[in-house]
C-alpha cells in the first residue's frame, strides 16, 4: 500500500509542475512552436535521409531517419505538456488555414 501512495503523490507532484509550465505565456508559445515545426522538420529529414540513403547506397543513413522520426515525436510530446489543450488547438488551427489556403491556390 505504501507504494500505491507514493505513485500517487509523485503523479500529483508532476500534475503541479505541469500546471506551472502551462500557466506562463513562454511555455505556450515554445509549445506551439515546436508542435508546429515538428511535421515539417520530420518530412524534410525522412527525404533528406533517403536521398542520402539512395545516393550513396548505404542502408545507415535510414537507420539515422529513424532517430530523427523518434526525436520529433519526443519533440511532439514535449510541445504538448508545455503547450496544454490550448496550445494543440491552436497548432491544429494553424495547419488547417495553411492547407485551407492552398487548396483554394490549386483550383
Amino acid at each position: 500500500m505504501k507504494q500505491a501512495k507514493s505513485s500517487a503523490r509523485l503523479s500529483k507532484s508532476a500534475k503541479k509542475i505541469i500546471e506551472r509550465l502551462r500557466s506562463s505565456k513562454k511555455a505556450l508559445k515554445i509549445g506551439v512552436f515546436l508542435l508546429i515545426i515538428n511535421p515539417p522538420l520530420g518530412y524534410v529529414s525522412f527525404l533528406i535521409c533517403g536521398y542520402l540513403s539512395t545516393m550513396d547506397e548505404d542502408a545507415s543513413y535510414l537507420s539515422e531517419a529513424t532517430v530523427f522520426y523518434a526525436f520529433t515525436w519526443v519533440m511532439s510530446g514535449i510541445g504538448v505538456l508545455l503547450a496544454g489543450p490550448r496550445g494543440t488547438v491552436l497548432a491544429k488551427r494553424y495547419f488547417k488555414n495553411i492547407f485551407r489556403k492552398n487548396k483554394k491556390n490549386m483550383f
